[in-house]
């Protein structure tokens, strides 16, 4: 009697715990991109990343506590060029030009679009997520920009009486109907040339107003 050889399968791969949960966050954040919070189930996550439902739970602990890491991370990724040193020290054209050109490409990204059309989505039902995203979000990018220009008055360059409220200003000005226009889909993000020439025209502008209430200031 021949003897009968026992087959078995190759035991699969096993990922690192970190690799792991980037894994369930990236599955998870195309899932609730897509469909959004209700629509998203952890099966359906589960089918895109594989693994187990013991596993997104002890690495997130519920779906609520996943979506809410998504947020957070996805808002600490989309800020990171604003944060980046290399801003610092040129002139005040200068920073202004390559502050708005990346302000300007995050507000319309695909993944920002996407993010901030779910925060609106899902806000009456995270109230408490939707004011830490723009906490996070919005008010971090006028807190960098506040730095900055802070920085340009010490060097005696402006002369402003509030630079939070300047640095505000000219975020609302770069946002304009292109936010809004991509956020409806009513038009396709800008090209870097166009943005560029977007931001151009935005910084004349808003160099026009503030140093010429320096120059009022000073008089």
């Amino acid at each position: 009697m021949n003897a009968i050889k026992e087959i078995t399968k190759p035991a699969a791969r096993r990922r690192p715990k970190e690799e792991q949960r980037q894994a369930i966050l990236d599955a998870a954040a195309e899932a609730f991109f897509k469909s959004g919070f209700e629509g998203t189930s952890v099966d359906a996550i589960i089918e895109r990343v594989g693994g187990s439902k013991r596993a997104v739970y002890a690495h997130f602990g519920s779906k609520r506590d996943l979506f809410v890491a998504i947020v957070t991370e996805n808002v600490e990724q989309a800020l990171a060029s604003l944060e980046s040193e290399d801003l610092r020290g040129h002139d005040l054209r200068s920073t202004l030009q390559e502050f708005g050109c990346r302000m300007l490409e995050l507000l319309t990204s695909p993944k920002s679009v996407a993010l901030f059309s779910m925060i609106v989505g899902e806000g009456r039902r995270f109230p408490k997520l939707a004011k830490d995203f723009f906490e996070s979000g919005p008010e971090r990018a006028t807190g960098r920009l506040t730095k900055e220009l802070q920085a340009h008055q010490d060097r005696g360059e402006i002369a402003l009486a509030d630079c939070r409220s300047a640095a505000e200003y000219f975020i609302g000005m770069l946002r304009g109907s292109i936010q809004i226009g991509v956020l409806l889909g009513a038009r396709k993000a800008p090209s870097r040339q166009e943005t560029e020439h977007i931001v151009r025209d935005v910084v004349n502008i808003y160099l026009d107003g503030i140093l010429h209430m320096s120059k009022g200031a000073a008089e």
